[in-house]
Order: C-alpha cells, then structure tokens, then sequence
C-alpha cells in the first residue's frame, strides 16, 4: 500500500556527505542491474524497476517479483514507478506499457501506435493518474481516469509532443514539461497553462516537502525552484537559490530532502549533494560522491527519501543508501596504525590524535590535519593544565613546541618507556617503566618524593581521585597510596575484573576495566560485573561519563551506553541483565576498543563530544544528538512453503494432506539498520510461548499434523520498538485417509470389535477351562460315591444285616437285647445319611427346570415354617451346562432351607434370571436377617453352610453375595457370567450364535 505520510527520521544536515553512513548493494550482493526507478510502500517494501524486472528489498535480501499464475509483464525494462493512494503499483515501461500490479495480479495498458517509453507516473488523491512518455519527439502526457488512459492534448490545451516529467503538487496541481516549457495545470482549471520557465528535452520537476516546485531544466539553466509568481500559494519563505549549471548540470534525476538539502545525479558521474539551498552560494555547501568514494556505480538514475529519511540511490550496477549514524569515523585521519592510537583533548572541541610518526588535531566537522612529525613509538599523551602538550615515547619525554617535538631532559637513570602521567596542583609526573615515577619541577625532572617516588617499580598508569588518593596500575594488581598507607590488591583481594587495562574515576567512585568484566571499589571493598553475565563489558579500554549523564564504555563489543542508575543497579544485583545501549560498526563505529595500550579509549571533548580509539580508527559520538527511531516497523509474512511449492499470504492457504512441514518467510521492514530488526514469532497450538529467532526471517516447523494453523509474527526496529500487532497467517492442513475422522473411528470400531472378540474367546476358553474343572470335580465326586457305596456302605449294610441276626437269637427278654435294637436303630439312621450324602455326592437331578426344582425343595424340607414361598422366571430359560447346573441347585438348595428354618419370614421369594450377558439368582426374605458379626464372619462357627455356598460359587466363577440387617430380611445373591452358566452350541449353529450375540450386543 501507499506510503501516504512523509519520513518522520532525518539526515544531520551539519554532517557532511562523507560522514553519512554509506552502504552499497552490488550485483555481487545479489542487487539487479539497471535500476531506473524507486517507490517505497506503506508496508515499507522498496520497489525497485529494473532492466531485468521488477525486485522488491526488505533491507537484507532482494526478490525478484513473482506474478500471480497466468499474469506476465509485458517487458522487463522498467522506467517508472508508482505507488497510488489505494496501494496499487503502476509500472512504466520503456516499451511504452503501463501496468498496474494490485494483490499479485497484474493488469497491462496499452496505448497503441503513439506507445512510447514511460519516464515518469505521478498522481493524486482527487484527479487521476497521470504518466509522462517520450521516444524523441513522439509521447505525450496521458492520464488514467475511470478506468482507462487517455492522452491530454488540444482540448486541454497542451500541444501535442514528448513529455518528459510530470507531478501532480499537493494543491491538486498538474506540473509536466512539453514542447520547451513548463506547464501547469491549476486546481478547477480545464486547461493547462504555459509557464516562464524553460524547460529542455531533459527537464525534471520535483516538489519538495513544503510544497515549491523545483524545476531541473536540462541544457545550460540551472537547477532552481521556479519563480515565486508561479509557485502554489502560502510559500513565505524566499525562494532559495539554485545550482549554476557551471557548478552541475541540470537535467538529470533530482529530490529535495525534508531538510531541504538538494540531491541529484551527476552528469559526470556520481551524486552530488547542496546543504543550504537558503543561503547565499558562496555559504552553501556542495559535495560530490562518486564511485571514487564508494557509490556502486558512476552511473546514478532515480533517488528517494524512505520514510525513516534514508536516502536511497539506484546506478546501473547496484543500490546505495546513505543514513544518519550516531558514531562519526574523524576523516583525515589513517584508518590503522601499528603503533597505535593515543588520544588527549585540547581546546574548542579539538582532540589530538598521536598515531604512526604524526600528530594530527582532529575537529568533529572537518578533516584531522597533521600538525607534528616524529620519530619513536608513541605510548601515552596528556594535555597539562596550562593546554601544554606532552607525549610519552619509548625513549623519553617530549613537549609540543610548534610543529615539533621537543624532548625533555631526565635524569641518567630515568631513560624508558614513558607510560603513565599524574598531575597535581604543582606538579606533573610521569611513569617511566623499569625506573620509577619522575616529576618536572622548575629545575627540571627528578625523581617523584615519598611515597611516588619510593616505588621500585613504575605503573602503567597512574590516577588521581577525588579524595587525594593515588591508584597505580600494575597490569596484574593495583596499589593506592593514601596519605602514607600503601594498599595493594589484586584478584586474591576480589579484585576479579582479569588483567587490568584502566583505572579511572567517575564522581567519587573508582572503576577497574578488565579483561574479564568491571569492577568498582566502594570504599570498603572491590565489586565485579563479570563479562560472562555481562558480555558488553568484556575487554573494556575507555570509560567516561558524558554530558547526557550516562557512562559511556569503550570495549571488544562497541561502545556501550549506561545509565548512572542503571550501572549502580547492576552492582547491586550482579545477576540481573544490564540495561544497556550498544553502538558498534552499524553505527559508524570504525572498529573495536583499541587493546593494551593502558591508555584512555575514551574522553569527552570541550564541546562534550565523546571520541573513542578503536582498532581501524577514531570515531565522535555527540551524546545531546542521538539519533533514535522511533517509528514501528511493518511487518509482513511473505509466504509459506510446503512441499516445495510456495503460497501467497494473501489468501486463505490450504496445504495438501500428508503435509507435515512448512517454511514460513517474514520481514519487518526498517530500512535504517534492518541487520538489527529482531522477531518473535509463534505458531498457535504448536509453540507455548514467543519463539526468539534474534534475526532470522524464516520459521521452519516439521512434524505438523492435520488441523487448522495460526502463524504470528512481531518485530522491533533497530532501536528496540515493537510492533506488537505483527502479521499473522492461518493455513489448514487437509488430513490423508488415514488422518481422516472417519478413518479413526472406523479404526475404533475395528478395535473394539476386535478387542470384544479377543474378550469373548478369552471368555469362552476360561469358561470351557471352568466347565472340565467341574466336571472333573464332579466326576471326581461320582467316583468317591460309587467307592463309598461299593465298600464303606455296602459292607457296613453287611454288618448290620450280621448284627441283626444275632440280636434275632436272643429271647425278647433278654437284658442286652433292647440295647441292641436301639444301637441297629441307629446304625440304620446313619447308613441313611451315608446314602444321602453319597447320593448328593452325585449328579441328582436330571430336569432343566430349575424352578421347579426349588419349589419341590421348599415342599420336600419338612419344616414348621408357615412362609409363602414363591418362584419367578425372568427371560427365556436356557439350558445349564452340567456341572454349573448342579452347584448352582446346591447353592439355591442351601440357601431355601436355611431360610425357611432359620428366617422366621413370612414370605420367600426366588428369582431366577437368564439375561443374555449372565445368569442371576436371588432367594430373599423378609425375616430377621442375619447378625452383623456372622455376616462379617461369613457364618457362625462349626457351621459351613455360607462358606459352602462361597466356595462352591468360586468353582463357577461366579459372584456371591449375602445382604441383610437386623429384622430386614436377607438377599443371597449369585451371578455366573453367561459363557460359564450356559451350555454352548457347537458347529456352524454355535458360530453362528456367537455373531449373532457380538451383533445384538
């Protein structure tokens, strides 16, 4: 869509062009060639129209435009572009096609035999679309209205001919170039109108941010804003002065940025730059960059200001942006040295810069210049209080006089490398490595008095702080004098901070910068940041505190910016992460903190810039002009892949089934530093919590099932602002047969009938392993019966039969005969309870009909008891397997008789049930129940009825039960699951039954 406001960042137009952060994008980098034309839209993509196409750049990656199915441009050299208010983009071509792109779709307009390249398309919210085309001295202007184009001509009173440029003002007016002149269409009018001013064959217009029409006529005139007479209305300003010809020739691609700078390609070669387009010419300043000074090609064509105020350049060899950055390489100064960089400030803002053989004075906005030649390896610089400069070489002390050096005279045994510098109020000491600490008295230097002088060995560095102490820096440990205590310490003392490269002061506190971290005494003890926890604070070189009243640390990652509090903090709780800015080579920074020089990195300027020593240069950043972006970054999801076939976002996305993994390609547009842009993304149902990619801009997931996808997208700009709302895709993944709900269930059905069958063979092998274990028990039985009758009774009926004829020969009144009589009497009644017993040893009962065997049970038990006794048959019966059959009779036997002996019921009722999952019965009373504690105990004691009744239900596998309460009758309950308790078919008919039950079931 259109970018419909204006950039809201901007160009430092104090800066010169050299100290813009330049970028270049050649074909090597995967730029196209011949880029004619530039447009940026509202979702922030640069549109570029190219000699091979049509290219669209996120910042990082360029894309060749792909077309929605049976759409084709008609050419692949492109002129023109431009986005419209409804975000369509039209595209001139040099073929004299337009075409107008709207959701991948794309739709051509021709214009027949007066076809002739398009230069130029620009339009306006209320009056069309209008298009400059010229091939010599055939074109026109024409205008896109209600849905077609047509040429303006005559009618409207503009003659017939090539136009080369036309834009459409924000008053609603009508700028082109035809026929020599410039001509207006004004609001309301019908006809166009001749203007004064010239315009040639080349002529270009333009029309900057506060509305006034710059014309660049081409030939000998200059580049201008035309006159006040014909400008729109409510322009108070003076109309600032133009660009002689002499100076660059008009004619050529051009745009006024918001600061009003004028930019515009060169003729010659290259762009060129004028920053006070206002003032008189002797005080503007003009600047040229040209391949010379690293554009990417000499040959420059369209130009474009990006709505964070990026100027962007196309050439026929690549792209170039130049942007604003907060850190500024010193120009003039060589960009290495193998002796280093030492720094110091001095007077106006001016910083002196010791490097090689030469001592430069360096200013923030003009080149170093050398001011001083020596001989010797540079090791330390200070400026005294007197604005005297003094350098420590390897070989001694040197004073600035001029454009010289002049060194000082020492002492015999103070001959050495001269590295640290200490001054007080009267005095100014130097370290001279291996021989002490020597001071330059009016006399000359000597040795340093008691205590300075009275170390043996000479630090590295040397520092005073607010309280009068001195910290000297031994590289693997420091001492302070204070007063006359000397104090060391070292990492034994928790000083943890590694080797020690700084001691510096900021207020009354006093930082150790280490290898490995910063540490702060606090009077009492040494605290350390460790790099591990804190990586921006590994290997610092520089600390100073800025007139913004952060700290600002120079080290191996960048400069990284502190607030007081938020330093202290950190202190506090060392674990914490450090709030922390961090500016490095993105931002201009020439390179890292320069290491192991023991020298300061960083200082502040009289006019509080900050400078810093890096390893390729030095660089200024001014603390009170940071430059920020504030502007939320749109974000976009390109497109989706799967399967190897990519699906726009625009609509919806339904993958094909057996999809299981998808690649999801995004962007957040922020053109300033988009190697900064970070993202956030999840997908919904997938990722518990936001995905932090850092700066990727492709998701990969695998292993996705079928189901409906939620894919959502955040970004930040370089400057760390969100954009919380993002982008979001949704896709379905159609499910296979075999993903399909039906499928599933059909494959549960299976499972469960599956599972039921498993079941019920399982059942019928355990009732059939059931059944051969009764009736082997029974068999078993049958066989101590025939046994018993065969031995045990049969002969004790044989001894009875003796006994009887001997009792037969006594007389009747025979003492002993009465006594015999009674004991045969006896014998008799327990060779019936043997037969009895022998006989319920054995399968007794040979009828099906269960019911009436236990009515003739109730009949036959010869009891007082005055219950009604009632029998009930539920469901069709069904024949009884043998052996189940008869402990079944034996449990419901025992269970009528001990109720009607010992229930006093009234009533006694039997079910008995065949359901088709189990057989069921129940004898209940409506006595006085069974006592709690021999329900608990499963019967009284010596008495095996309830316990026979359990055991012999166990044998069946059925369930017992006995359920009663005082004066609430009794319930036994037996149920025996159908596959034991009924006899089975055989054959085809008992498979047959068998489907027949799953199916009823």
């Amino acid at each position: 869509m259109l970018l419909a406001h204006m950039p809201l960042g901007a160009l430092d137009s104090q800066r010169r062009l050299d100290q813009l952060f330049h970028s270049a994008w050649t074909i090597k980098d995967g730029a196209p060639p011949d880029i004619w034309a530039l447009a940026q839209s509202h979702d922030g993509y640069l549109w570029l129209g190219t000699g091979a196409g049509l290219y669209r750049f996120d910042g990082v990656r360029f894309e060749k435009v792909r077309l929605a199915p049976g759409n084709r441009m008609p050419s692949a050299n492109i002129n023109a572009l431009y986005v419209d208010p409804a975000g369509d983009l039209w595209i001139g071509f040099e073929a004299g096609q337009i075409a107008r792109l709207r959701n991948g779709g794309l739709t051509t307009f021709s214009f027949g035999a007066r076809s002739a390249a398009v230069l130029q398309i620009a339009g306006g919210r209320n009056n069309g679309i209008w298009a400059a085309l010229k091939n010599r001295d055939r074109g026109g202007l024409a205008r896109f209205l209600a849905g077609r184009w047509s040429f303006i001509g005559d009618e409207a009173g503009l003659p017939a001919g090539a136009v080369s440029s036309v834009v459409v003002a924000r008053d609603g007016s009508v700028w082109t170039t035809t026929a020599g002149w410039l001509w207006v269409l004004r609001p309301e009018a019908q006809r166009f109108e001749r203007t004064v001013e010239p315009a040639a064959a080349r002529a270009r217009i333009f029309e900057a941010r506060d509305g006034r029409i710059w014309l660049s006529p081409g030939g000998s005139r200059p580049i201008h804003a035309i006159a006040g007479s014909l400008q729109p209305a409510g322009l108070k300003s003076a109309p600032p002065s133009g660009v002689p010809s002499s100076v660059e020739p008009s004619g050529e691609p051009m745009l006024i940025d918001r600061d009003g700078v004028l930019w515009a390609a060169r003729a010659a070669g290259g762009i060129f730059r004028v920053i006070g387009n206002d003032r008189p010419p002797a005080s503007r300043s003009l600047e040229r960059f040209t391949l010379k000074n690293g554009l990417s090609s000499d040959i420059a064509s369209p130009l474009l200001e990006d709505r964070e105020g990026n100027i962007w350049v196309g050439t026929n060899l690549g792209l170039d942006r130049f942007r604003e950055a907060n850190a500024v390489a010193a120009p003039g100064l060589p960009p290495t040295s193998r002796k280093g960089f030492q720094i110091a400030a001095g007077k106006d803002g001016a910083v002196y810069v010791l490097t090689g053989e030469t001592l430069f004075e360096a200013h923030a906005n003009r080149a170093a210049q050398p001011i001083a030649h020596y001989r010797g390896w540079p090791r330390s610089l200070h400026v005294d209080r007197s604005n005297a400069l003094w350098a420590g070489f390897d070989d001694g002390i040197a004073r600035l006089a001029g454009s010289h050096f002049r060194f000082a005279a020492l002492p015999r045994d103070a001959q050495g490398t001269v590295t640290g510098w200490l001054e007080s109020a009267d005095l100014l000491c130097a370290a001279v490595l291996e021989h002490g600490i020597f001071c330059r008295y009016p006399s000359g230097w000597r040795r340093a008095p008691p205590p300075l002088g009275a170390q043996r060995r000479a630090p590295v560095q040397m520092l005073s702080d607010a309280r009068g102490r001195v910290w000297l820096n031994y590289v693997d440990h420091l001492v302070t004098l204070d007063g006359n205590r000397q104090i060391a310490a070292s990492e034994k003392n928790g000083l943890a901070a590694g080797r020690i490269e700084l001691v510096t002061s900021i207020g009354e506190q006093i930082y150790i910068l280490g290898d490995f971290g910063l540490a702060r005494f606090d009077g009492r003890r040494f605290q350390t940041l460790r790099a591990e926890r804190h990586p921006r604070l590994s290997r610092l070189s520089g600390m100073v505190l800025g007139s913004d009243g952060a700290v600002w640390l120079n080290g191996i990652s960048g400069v990284t910016r502190v607030a007081v509090a938020d330093l202290a903090a950190a202190f506090v709780h060392p674990e914490r992460e450090l709030r922390s800015t961090l500016f490095d080579l993105d931002d201009g920074l020439p390179g890292v903190a320069q290491q192991d020089s023991n020298t300061p990195t960083a200082i502040e300027a009289q006019d509080h810039r900050l400078w810093f020593v890096t390893s390729h240069g030095i660089a200024w950043i001014d603390p009170q002009h940071l430059s920020k972006n504030a502007l939320v970054p749109p974000v976009s999801i390109n497109r989706l892949v799967a399967g190897g076939r990519s699906f726009a976002t625009g609509a919806p996305i339904h993958l094909p089934a057996g999809t299981t993994g998808v690649q999801i390609d995004y962007a957040a547009l922020s053109l300033s530093i988009p190697e900064r842009v970070r993202f956030r993304y999840r997908l919904e149902g997938v990722d518990a919590a936001w995905v932090d990619p850092g700066h990727r801009r492709q998701a990969f997931y695998t292993g996705l099932g079928p189901g409906h996808y939620r894919f959502q997208v955040i970004a930040a700009n370089n400057d760390g602002v969100w954009n919380r709302s993002g982008a979001t895709v949704s896709f379905d993944i159609l499910p296979t047969l075999w993903q399909s709900v039906w499928f599933k269930v059909l494959i549960a059905i299976a499972f469960i009938a599956g599972g039921w069958l498993l079941y019920s063979l399982r059942m019928r092998q355990v009732a059939s392993t059931i059944r051969q274990q009764v009736e082997g028990r029974l068999r078993e039985r049958e066989r101590i019966a025939r046994e018993l009758h065969d031995t045990l009774l049969q002969g004790f009926q044989g001894l009875i039969y003796r006994f009887q004829s001997a009792i037969d020969t006594l007389p009747p009144s025979h003492g002993a005969r009465a006594n015999l009589e009674e004991a045969l009497d006896r014998a008799d009644a327990a060779l019936a309870e043997g037969r009895d017993s022998v006989r319920n040893l054995r399968t007794t009962s040979t009828s099906d009909n269960i019911a009436q065997h236990f009515a003739d049970t109730a009949a036959q038990a010869g009891t007082t008891s005055s219950a009604t006794f009632h029998v009930v048959t539920e469901g069709p019966p069904r024949r009884l397997c043998p052996p189940v059959h008869a402990e079944i009779l034996r449990i419901g036997d025992e269970a009528i008789l001990n109720a009607l002996r010992h229930s006093k019921a009234q009533k006694i009722i039997v079910n008995i049930i065949y359901h088709k999952r189990e057989f069921l019965l129940q004898i209940a009373d409506n006595g006085i129940g069974i006592a709690p504690e021999v329900a608990a105990g499963g019967g009284r004691p010596d008495h095996f009825g309830m316990t026979g009744m359990r055991e012999r239900a166990e044998v069946v596998r059925g369930k017992f039960s006995i359920a009663s309460r005082p004066g609430g009758g009794t319930q036994v309950t037996l149920t025996v699951p159908a596959s034991i308790a009924y006899e089975q078919r055989s054959g085809l008919s008992s498979r047959f039954a068998h489907r027949r039950w799953l199916i009823e079931d």
